[in-house]
């Protein structure tokens, strides 16, 4: 017989424990997973609230696989400590993801890290840690909303309000996005409102940025569009 044979037939799954030991773990991960990543999703980052949820999700059960699938076993020696680092490699490809680069611009290092903390709680729940993983859940939820926003106010990055004046045939909100987004801005906020008396379409996006030609290159992009009627920023 094969060790992998003698292996799977030495696992015993009890039943009776199932619920203190499976659900509530991995219904922890699913919950700590999600507020971590429903601070990314508010943030308007492309992986949100459901890549978080999953990772630290799939993070707990390698590791409850690891620590107490293969607690019985009796026949020569297990080391669950390796599906645990395997756990910290695969991480580290979905981080890579996450990460873009448009020109000189790097984005998503802070949302890479979010991933890295969420599959660390994942694999606290997996072994039962679960004030760990509280706690380390609320300081990252704490890093990544409340202490940017005393970093926007410390640091003083400048705001601008940009409003876009279009025809009423304008359907293009997400090439105004995307050409912000190859700019080194931080969007704030997106505001639509529809003038239907005079036939327009008014939007309103707030944003940071430190590069002080950032409005003028803005300007220029917006003016090619087609239906653009003005643009003002203030």
């Amino acid at each position: 017989m094969e060790l992998s044979q003698i292996l799977l037939s030495e696992i015993k799954f009890d039943l009776s424990a199932f619920t203190l030991d499976i659900i509530i773990p991995c219904a922890l991960a699913l919950i700590f997973g999600g507020i971590i990543g429903f601070q990314r999703e508010k943030a308007e980052r492309p992986v949100g609230l459901r890549t978080h949820a999953l990772v630290c999700l799939g993070s707990t059960v390698f590791t409850l696989i690891s620590y107490t699938g293969f607690s019985s076993i009796d026949y020569g020696t297990v080391d669950p400590s390796r599906i645990a680092a395997g756990i910290v490699t695969g991480i580290g490809f979905i981080g890579a993801g996450a990460i873009f680069r448009q020109g000189t611009l790097v984005r998503g290092v802070t949302t890479a890290a979010s991933i890295w903390i969420v599959s660390s709680v994942g694999m606290a729940l997996g072994v039962k840690l679960y004030y760990l993983a509280l706690v380390v859940t609320i300081l990252g939820f704490v890093t990544l909303s409340i202490l940017k926003y005393f970093e926007d106010r410390l640091i003083n990055v400048p705001k601008y309000s940009l409003r876009v004046t279009t025809s009423c045939d304008f359907t293009g909100l997400d090439k105004i996005i995307n050409l912000l987004r190859e700019e080194p801005i931080e969007i704030k906020s997106k505001k639509y409102k529809s003038d239907s008396e005079n036939h327009k379409k008014i939007f309103t996006i707030t944003f940071s940025s430190k590069n002080t030609d950032t409005s003028t290159i803005i300007i220029n992009k917006l003016s090619k569009l087609k239906d653009i009627e003005e643009i003002n920023i203030y």
